[in-house]
């Protein structure tokens, strides 16, 4: 990222900048998950906003709601004070970080088995047709398969899973 710890934008930039709408800018800060400053009445973001925008957008790519985002926010904007209630949520947090560390390690069977069917792929193209080699790239394929899946390959392809907690739920 570029040197922006001393750079000041405007919403159409801000916006531009993580290729959203100044309308979806709007929404972030109408939720209360943005607060730019204002300057002559014109919103002005920096490098906090910035950051914050960042770890926003993460959020979303990842899958996690509004929701599930405020409930972090509330914890590092120092909003939830409660003992009980930063206890609570620091349990969700928890289960919220095991179910990541699951996908990240589906994530990795899944990259080295693309990356299997790549290579066999290239290998295929690269044959001449009609050579046959195609049903032993296949089964070179279904054996690394067989090796990367534990369980029941049935469940690994079709997603079957244990239900996953939100950061915001409730005990």
């Amino acid at each position: 990222m570029e040197n922006t710890q001393h750079q000041k934008w405007g919403i159409k930039t801000f916006a531009e900048m993580f290729s959203v709408t100044p309308r979806t800018i709007r929404f972030y800060e109408d939720k209360g998950l943005l607060t730019p400053t204002r300057e002559s009445g014109i919103r002005v973001f920096g490098p906090r906003d910035h950051l914050r925008f960042e770890k926003i957008m993460r959020g979303k790519r990842l899958g996690f709601s509004l929701e599930d985002i405020r409930a972090v926010l509330d914890i590092t904007d120092g909003i939830v004070t409660d003992r009980a209630e930063i206890q609570r949520r620091k349990n969700n947090f928890q289960a919220i970080l095991d179910g990541l560390a699951e996908r990240r390690r589906d994530l990795d069977i899944l990259h080295a088995d693309m990356t299997e069917v790549i290579s066999i792929a290239e290998e295929a193209l690269a044959s001449e047709p009609g050579s046959g080699t195609i049903a032993d790239l296949a089964a070179r394929y279904q054996a690394a398969l067989d090796e990367a899946v534990t369980g029941n390959p049935i469940d690994f392809l079709s997603g079957v899973s244990d239900a996953k907690p939100t950061l915001a739920s409730t005990s």
